[in-house]
């Protein structure tokens, strides 16, 4: 009898996992009764109400939803009396349940252990599309409500232990060793670092002041780009030779999916103020852009360019690329019907930069950066540069162009028009990438080429702080813990 409920039970939750439970998003009669019990709750992208680090609510869908004039809670586990108590089950006049999730003693993600629930608890389904804590203890008589999700484990999710290479160890102990060292830094204090090294597909993840990596974030190929923002819960990583931009969940590290295109992405950027991604695929004539609130691909844009190094602008209306046919830099509306302006010729481009009004192109071999303005079109100026310049940022005014051959920043002051100083940064090796620190007036210095890391004061313009990392750092990202 015990088995042919449970099968029943499968059978529903299937026919659930087809319909409601794709729609990942609670209704909003719901949501603001839960807002108004739990004011700081947020609702995640797969309708999982997230209370705190440790603590959320998920969602359970009904077999059969009720309309309820007024939402109110027809049982609870232990009984409460209303959702600010933090039950661990609760049932609404709706028919919808809200199974709490917690951490247990072990650290792990857990549900209620109280199996004698209410049948409208077992002929619910989670969101089908919900994004399952690694090693989330469900009760057996529960496992329907899972539908078709999994549950990942550690030894078989995406994070890994390795030794330089793909051959997983044993312990963290084993996989302890100088190569991948990294001095602990003052800068780096409630930080979290994302390093990718030259011929290797694993991110290492340091946390805080580590000098050792906690592990490593097996990807699928070998990473081009890597960009998040300081306030997003994922990061999008584009490959060499690979037709997917992969999504990173920087909350639960792991990869959370892979999002197909119609060919090799080129250059990545991120509007900072929305939280989206654009990607260039300039053998597809296409940009993607992807919305990391929810990990998912919002727009195709095609254009008659074939947009290759690209950027978004600070106010996130307009971006700004180089088309590889022609080798113009454009620039691009983000409303209405997506209008792309050539401006003028930028061959051999490193880096693009498009601040207020302005596109800053930097040229790595005619040496030397020009300054258009974005909607007229008009040269506003253009720079002499130290050889190769390979990076730039822009912080407070100043441009920070990093020149790769002759190891120098040059420094350009936007509000004086013209350089205000170039810092010579030793012979220490090929650096040929900045990383702002968020919340800082730092940046990270490293480069394939080179065994070490400059830690850069933008407001005293110098080198304050050096240390050996053995690993060519191709890509790194730095976010606030």
């Amino acid at each position: 009898m015990k088995k042919l409920v449970v099968c029943i039970l499968a059978v529903v939750a299937i026919v659930i996992s087809g319909s409601e439970a794709q729609a990942s998003k609670l209704p909003d009669q719901l949501w603001q009764y839960i807002k108004g019990e739990i004011p700081g709750a947020t609702q995640r992208f797969d309708s999982v109400v997230t209370v705190s680090k440790d603590v959320m609510y998920i969602p359970l869908y009904p077999a059969q939803k009720e309309e309820a004039e007024k939402l109110e809670i027809t049982y609870s586990y232990p009984q409460v009396k209303a959702l600010r108590q933090m039950p661990e089950v609760v049932i609404f006049n709706n028919n919808y349940v809200l199974l709490k999730c917690f951490k247990n003693k072990k650290g792990d993600f857990t549900i209620t252990e109280n199996q004698d629930l209410p049948l409208k608890v077992k002929l619910g389904i989670m969101p089908q599309d919900m994004l399952v804590p690694i090693g989330l203890n469900v009760p057996d008589g529960l496992k329907p409500i899972l539908g078709d999700l999994n549950i990942p484990l550690k030894s078989d999710n995406s994070i890994v232990i390795s030794h330089g290479g793909d051959t997983p160890l044993i312990t963290l102990d084993d996989y302890m060793d100088d190569k991948t060292a990294l001095k602990p830094l003052r800068e780096l204090k409630n930080k979290k670092l994302y390093i990718t090294a030259s011929g290797s597909k694993f991110m290492m993840v340091y946390d805080n002041e580590s000098k050792k990596p906690l592990y490593e974030l097996k990807l699928n190929a070998l990473p081009s780009n890597i960009v998040a923002s300081n306030h997003t819960k994922f990061a999008l990583v584009t490959y060499y030779a690979n037709k997917n931009i992969e999504i990173i969940d920087l909350q639960n590290e792991r990869v959370l999916t892979q999002i197909a295109i119609d060919d090799v992405a080129k250059d990545a950027d991120i509007d900072e103020i929305n939280n989206i991604a654009y990607v260039s695929v300039p053998a597809a004539n296409t940009i993607y852009a992807v919305d990391l609130n929810s990990g998912k691909l919002s727009k195709t844009i095609k254009l008659s360019q074939s947009p290759g190094k690209l950027a978004v602008s600070t106010d996130g209306t307009a971006l700004a690329f180089i088309d590889n046919t022609t080798q113009d830099v454009c620039s691009m509306s983000l409303s209405g019907d997506y209008l792309v302006k050539p401006l003028a010729q930028a061959p051999n481009t490193s880096k693009i930069i498009f601040h207020g009004d302005n596109v800053y192109s930097v040229s790595r071999v005619k040496n030397k950066m020009d300054i258009h303005n974005a909607y007229s079109g008009a040269l506003l100026d253009s720079v002499k540069l130290s050889k190769k310049p390979i990076d730039a940022v822009y912080h407070n005014g100043m441009v920070y162009i990093l020149c790769a051959q002759d190891g120098a920043m040059d420094i350009y002051d936007t509000a004086k028009g013209k350089l205000a100083k170039t810092v010579n940064l030793g012979s220490a090796g090929f650096f040929s990438k900045i990383t702002s620190i968020p919340n800082q007036s730092n940046a990270l210095l490293t480069g394939m080429g080179t065994n070490k890391c400059l830690v850069f004061d933008f407001d005293n313009m110098k080198v304050v702080t050096s240390q050996p990392f053995e690993v060519k750092v191709s890509n790194i990202m730095v976010v606030d813990k």
